[in-house]
């Protein structure tokens, strides 16, 4: 194989490397963003049911308040009971008794339905807190893996992008600049195929027979006329015709 050609290889493998640690690299940020937003998410539920909870308790012990300024109020009227002097104030009493007995009741009935409410509410945090502590865990140990990951893909590339440079100064600028033109419209970091039984393995296009015959004897530089990749034999090509003509 011509020289060059084994350069401009052996500066692929390094351009194919960066291109997937790059790729890489570039969705672990995303990646991290995600986790954040599940745990931001699970970590509000919980705080959401920690403020019902909150709340509900508050009106329980406002109601608990009112009840027991009415239940004082009670005791203070029944005292009075002793002082009535006629029938019409004792009915009145009674009246007025009864007003707050059934006030009572019903505000009691307020209570015990907080109560349980607070009661329900508290065991659905519980049950949330156990299963969201543990996916959040989970997650934080994911960013924290991610995180590392991307340290290490940044140290490994720009060691890659060292021994590209080097590479590089030992390749023709016409060629260099030519493979990495082919390079830059690229969308998946190859700027060389292999040829294989008349095929260019980047794009599956079949090459005119000359073509084909002169990648295979790789004397020159040859492109694939579809995908403007630089042409190299692969490992299973056929021999070039005028090869077989002499056997």
């Amino acid at each position: 194989m011509l020289e060059e050609l084994k350069k401009l290889v052996n500066l692929q493998a390094v351009d194919s490397e960066i291109f997937k640690l790059e790729e890489e690299l570039d969705t672990l940020p995303d990646s991290n963003d995600a986790l954040e937003e599940q745990i931001e998410e699970k970590e509000n539920k919980i705080k959401e049911l920690k403020n019902a909870i909150d709340i509900q308790m508050e009106e329980k012990e406002k109601r608990a308040g009112i009840y027991k300024k009415h239940e004082d109020q009670l005791k203070t009227i029944t005292g009075k009971q002793s002082a009535i002097r006629n029938k019409e104030e004792y009915n009145a009493l009674l009246r007025e008794i009864d007003n707050i007995k059934r006030f009572l009741r019903d505000l009691n009935d307020e209570i015990t339905e907080i109560s349980k409410e607070i009661e329900a509410k508290t065991e659905e945090l519980n049950i949330t807190e156990e299963q969201f502590t543990g996916e959040i865990e989970g997650f934080k140990k994911q960013i924290a893996a991610n995180t590392k990951r991307m340290d290490e893909l940044d140290k490994t590339i720009d060691k890659l992008y060292d021994e590209r440079e080097k590479l590089s100064k030992n390749i023709r600028p016409a060629v260099y600049n030519k493979y990495q033109r082919i390079l830059n419209n690229s969308t998946n970091g190859k700027a060389i195929a292999m040829a294989e039984h008349r095929v260019c393995l980047g794009c599956n296009m079949t090459l005119p027979p000359e073509l084909y015959n002169m990648v295979l004897r790789a004397v020159r530089i040859e492109v694939c006329p579809n995908c403007q990749c630089i042409l190299i034999p692969g490992e299973n090509h056929s021999k070039p015709a005028s090869d077989k003509d002499e056997n």
